[in-house]
């Protein structure tokens, strides 16, 4: 997590690479190279300070983050490898008596 020294209203904020492992150990996945993926809506319309001053324009906005597999092949600096930030539990071995 990056320093928040510079706003003291927040909390927390985080890289992509940090969003993105956050939201592989939520879903449990143990394998898999993941990107972060953000949709994204966007309107257009009259737009301006008051009704007066609207000129044409867009609004655009962030409607969903999620994850996404990526093959190894496309693999960039945000692509995080759940086996190495996540790794699977290991399986405790039962001895027969």
């Amino acid at each position: 997590m990056q320093s928040t020294e510079k706003d003291t209203d927040l909390i927390a904020d985080f890289s992509l690479g940090e969003l993105t492992e956050i939201l592989i150990k939520n879903k449990g996945l143990h394998e898999g190279l993941y990107n972060l993926a953000v949709q994204f809506q966007v309107a257009f319309g009259a737009v301006g300070p008051s009704p007066e001053s609207t000129c044409p324009g867009a609004m655009m906005g962030i409607s969903r983050i999620g994850l996404s597999k990526t093959e190894e092949g496309k693999k960039n600096i945000h692509t995080v490898n759940a086996a190495e930030v996540n790794p699977a539990p290991k399986k405790k071995v039962k001895k027969k008596v």
